[in-house]
């Protein structure tokens, strides 16, 4: 079976290289961009089988690229998890009004990351 593939939408580039070493160590394939314009092109261009989106980045703001995905009938499958260091009510509620998940960047980052990963792909073990 083909690997799932993440795409990791985030200008945290230290962020993006852990993400990436830990995601390709339980088996999937990555891509990153570090911004929602580049990463609004690549879902088009070849769509993930995840996003994980931050919300502020250049050229673009995640929550925008979440809705614009969210919209396109081609796209409106690939699930999104917002991860980001806003945890303000504007943010949780807009996330849920879209209906993504959530993840704070805090110090259980990747733990939180990892189970909402695993459940997204419905993975035993992965949580």
């Amino acid at each position: 079976m083909k690997p799932k593939r993440i795409l990791i939408a985030d200008d945290d580039a230290t962020l993006v290289r852990i993400l990436e070493m830990r995601l390709r160590h339980m088996g999937f394939n990555t891509q990153a961009s570090h911004d929602a314009m580049h990463a609004l092109t690549l879902v088009h261009r070849d769509p993930p089988d995840l996003v994980l989106l931050d919300i502020n980045m250049p050229a673009g703001d995640g929550l925008a690229a979440c809705e614009m995905l969210a919209n396109d009938r081609r796209l409106q499958h690939i699930p999104v998890v917002v991860v980001t260091g806003r945890s303000d009510q504007k943010t949780v509620d807009r996330c849920h009004e879209l209906g993504v998940p959530l993840v704070v960047k805090n110090g259980d980052v990747w733990s939180n990351l990892k189970h909402v990963v695993g459940e997204v792909f419905s993975m035993a073990g992965v949580a």
